[in-house]
């Protein structure tokens, strides 16, 4: 009988990680790393869904350790967006331990690097993430403006970009914020 090759072994571990079972999945991604041995991209991929379970699993060194892993690998294959993602990862960790500012820092690395590689959608999530960190910290106009941000990124054709600039619009206006709810000549 054949052995399940390191992509099915690691989609596996990620149905697991949906389904909340946490354990499962680590043991998943581990016999998936097993099984990718020879394929450098795959494990970059792998380590990084260990960073992301163990984080869950709030393994905190373990969660760093298999990021870095992933960084290492990620950069060796000079593979950008492996590399935001992991940046990404790496922020919810700092921010799951409550080290918001490292965390905000790294998601905007992250985002930039992921508009770098024009994945201005993906960029705009990590926007969003800071976006809701700072609200929790109750810094209501960074939030305002990290979103303001992940928008302004966005490719100028993009109909999503067009409606989330009417939405900020609604509460800049309602909150009197300068610049929040001005339309620019691009909007008209």
């Amino acid at each position: 009988m054949a052995q399940p090759s390191a992509k099915k072994l690691q989609e596996q571990g990620v149905a697991l990680f949906r389904k909340g079972k946490f354990e499962a999945a680590l043991e998943k991604f581990n016999e998936a790393l097993q099984a990718a041995v020879d394929q450098p991209q795959q494990a970059a991929e792998i380590y990084n869904d260990l960073g992301v379970t163990y984080k869950q699993l709030t393994n905190y060194p373990a969660a760093y350790q298999a990021l870095d892993e992933a960084m290492t690998r990620f950069t060796q294959l000079q593979e950008k967006k492996g590399q935001a993602q992991t940046l990404g990862n790496r922020a919810s960790v700092y921010e799951a331990e409550g080290r918001l500012d490292e965390a905000v820092e790294t998601y905007k690395q992250s985002a930039a690097m992921l508009e770098e590689v024009g994945e201005s959608e993906m960029a705009m999530y990590v926007w969003q993430a800071i976006s809701k960190l700072r609200t929790k910290q109750g810094q209501y106009i960074a939030a305002i403006g990290a979103y303001e941000e992940g928008i302004e990124n966005m490719p100028e054709s993009s109909l999503k970009r067009k409606v989330l600039q009417q939405i900020l619009k609604l509460p800049g206006g309602m909150l009197g914020l300068s610049g929040a709810g001005k339309e620019t000549d691009q909007d008209k």
